[in-house]
């Protein structure tokens, strides 16, 4: 946009100088000649701001349509919107009981960020000496805030292991049922997501 402007102004002081030099005209011919070379070169300049205006105006729309979308929090969405779906092989998932759900069971431990698309996405904070009651998760991830060290029971294995899970370490796991106890010196937080989905054969 700078470029063509400044070509217009040399092109400009050219057509003056050339004016000035040729045919000696007088400062009030000089001065009629650079105002309708500058009224030419204004008149440009506002359509060229005039279609960028109405550019940046029509890219604002068009941003402000596409983000038009319902936020909420979980204060404001307290709902159970998990949804149960049927699928005829149950050898690699659990069957869905919502009492054992971890929002359920571990409600003093929870809080709960998100519950939208099949998705429970909660923050999960045990401090030292606490323990928490047998839950089942079905596909789930868990991204770890604040480590620790654990005693992890896992039902489907019958044992109960020690585990110590530092800072920033995520996990994905598939469906299970555990319990557990925090036996470190730290509290222990995760950022943990239930993932409510049909799973394939």
């Amino acid at each position: 946009m700078l470029i063509p402007v400044l070509r217009q102004a040399l092109t400009l002081v050219a057509t003056l100088f050339g004016h000035f030099t040729k045919s000696r005209r007088t400062l009030w011919d000089i001065f009629n000649v650079a105002k309708n070379n500058f009224s030419s070169l204004k008149i440009k300049t506002m359509l060229q701001i005039k279609n960028n205006i109405n550019l940046f105006v029509l890219i604002s729309v068009l941003f402000l349509i596409s983000c038009n979308q319902s936020t909420t929090s979980s204060e404001k969405n307290d709902k159970d919107t998990t949804s149960v779906v049927t699928n005829s092989d149950t050898s690699s998932t659990l069957a869905y009981d919502p009492s054992m759900e971890p929002l359920t069971v571990g409600a003093k431990f929870s809080k709960k960020l998100g519950d939208t698309l099949n998705i429970k996405m909660y923050e999960f904070t045990v401090k030292p000496g606490e323990s928490w009651a047998l839950h089942t998760h079905p596909d789930h991830t868990v991204y770890v805030l604040q480590g620790g060290k654990m005693a992890l029971f896992i039902q489907a294995k019958g044992k109960q292991d020690t585990l110590t899970f530092p800072t920033g370490i995520a996990l994905i796991s598939g469906p299970l049922s555990d319990s557990g106890k925090n036996i470190g010196n730290t509290t222990i937080k995760l950022l943990v997501q239930d993932i409510y989905r049909p799973r394939g054969k």
